[in-house]
């Protein structure tokens, strides 16, 4: 990905997945970063691909954000 200074940097997935509901791909990942609570950085988004142009759009609603959330701490508790 490009970062916000338009650098080219890796970032590792972590999760994707798709809802009915919307019909969104989302993507989770890292940068392999902590954060100065001691906790990996994760970002995530919507990936989107139409007429095979890829983008990342970001996360705007507190339902996905939840969504999002809920499914990483499922992962965590499994693990």
């Amino acid at each position: 990905l490009i970062d916000e200074k338009g650098n080219p940097k890796e970032y590792k997935v972590i999760l994707t997945f798709e809802t009915e509901e919307n019909d969104n791909h989302y993507v989770v990942y890292t940068d392999n970063e902590i954060d100065e609570e001691g906790f990996l950085k994760t970002y995530a988004g919507i990936y989107s691909n139409v007429n095979g142009k890829e983008s990342l759009l970001p996360v705007e609603t507190d339902e996905e954000w939840q969504l999002i959330e809920s499914l990483l701490l499922k992962i965590d508790n499994e693990e």
